[in-house]
């Protein structure tokens, strides 16, 4: 029933046109296509940015998660392209919290998608700590976790057109002014999350000096800082899933953390070829706090991970930990995403030795982003 006109064949031309304007971070709340696929889009979009690594893109996840089998429970793989791409943000929804709207239910909304307990009652924004029934899940066909990150998609207080008829207010009206109504959607939580890459990135050039900060730091910081939604299961102790990917959007934590937690953040060029290494030594002042590293890259465009980058950390005792594992002494390396994440929660002081390896880059030298979150140095 309902279409976006004027996309041009070739998204480079509508890359092309902004970046040439200056533009660096470029919010998209559109996508669609079949659930999961990587499509022509996709690689389009991972094209630009590997040929432009300082452009920043983010698409919406989509809206398509349903539970249409009522089992009470939200069906994976419904995630759709641009959002299946590798090099950019892909952002789907937690919920909002106002009260106001405790009588708006999913199952009221849409009792087709949710016809079953516990989501049909579910308020619809009254737990910022949930994911959205409706936002699209992982994984894609080939694997990879998505979204990358949520922020809040239901209710959001936005700008009204004044060309709309006179009833129209959306998913609801604003009392205080006609100019202002509330929205919902990942379409909602994409901007959300672009203004905060937009802090990111004032921040690494006014604070950190880094003058041109590439789409893979801005990636990797956002996601350093991200908080984990508790209680969205069967992920409870993973760093990445498919319904939150790497968790809710938190600039604090990275961008201002409480003393003495601080940031280090490290970009790598020319970066890597097969079979070479880079480490940083990172000294942890003190024992049992947090420490967060993550990895990012803007990989080259195909259906899957053409250049593997593995993370490596290695603690003051020997405990062995890489990217996307749960648990120190894991052996499997991911071969699937180019975001990934070790995370310690008790930390011991003293020196880690953070490793990324080159496993395979056909298509290298492969450059990449590191970000260290804890009492470092």
């Amino acid at each position: 029933r309902f279409g976006l006109w004027g996309l041009p064949d070739d998204l480079k031309s509508l890359f092309q046109f902004a970046y040439d304007k200056g533009v660096r971070i470029h919010s998209n709340s559109w996508g669609g296509g079949d659930a999961g696929a990587y499509d022509n889009q996709c690689r389009q979009v991972d094209q630009f940015v590997w040929d432009h690594k300082d452009l920043c893109l983010l698409f919406a996840a989509g809206n398509d998660g349903s539970d249409t089998d009522g089992d009470g429970k939200i069906n994976p793989g419904s995630v759709s392209s641009p959002g299946t791409s590798k090099n950019c943000i892909t952002v789907g929804a937690c919920e909002n919290n106002r009260a106001d709207f405790n009588s708006q239910t999913y199952g009221r909304w849409w009792p087709q998608d949710f016809p079953a307990a516990p989501v049909k009652a579910d308020p619809m924004a009254n737990n910022p700590d949930q994911i959205v029934a409706f936002s699209s899940r992982g994984p894609t066909l080939d694997g990879r976790c998505k979204p990358d990150v949520v922020a809040p998609g239901t209710f959001v207080l936005s700008t009204r057109s004044t060309q709309l008829a006179s009833n129209n207010f959306a998913w609801a009206a604003f009392p205080a002014s006609s100019k202002y109504f509330h929205m919902g959607g990942t379409s909602m939580a994409t901007p959300l999350t672009a203004g905060a890459v937009g802090l990111v990135r004032e921040f690494l050039r006014k604070k950190k000096g880094i003058a041109s900060p590439t789409a893979a730091l801005l990636k990797a910081t956002l996601v350093a800082g991200a908080t984990r939604l508790s209680g969205q299961a069967p992920t409870t102790g993973s760093v990445c899933d498919n319904n939150q990917g790497f968790g809710r959007v938190n600039l604090d934590a990275v961008l201002s953390p409480v003393a003495p937690v601080r940031a280090k953040f490290t970009e790598v060029t020319p970066g890597l070829a097969t079979g070479a290494s880079w480490s940083q030594t990172i000294k942890v002042t003190a024992s049992g706090s947090g420490l967060r590293i993550v990895l990012a890259y803007s990989d080259f465009p195909g259906s899957n991970l053409v250049n593997n980058l593995n993370l490596i950390v290695t603690s003051p005792t020997g405990k062995r930990f890489v990217g996307n594992q749960r648990t120190s002494g894991a052996a499997a390396l991911d071969t699937r995403n180019n975001v990934e994440v070790v995370q310690e929660n008790a930390a011991a002081a003293g020196d880690w030795n953070v490793r990324v390896v080159g496993s395979s880059i056909p298509k290298g030298p492969q450059d990449f982003a590191i970000v260290a979150l804890g009492r470092v140095q």
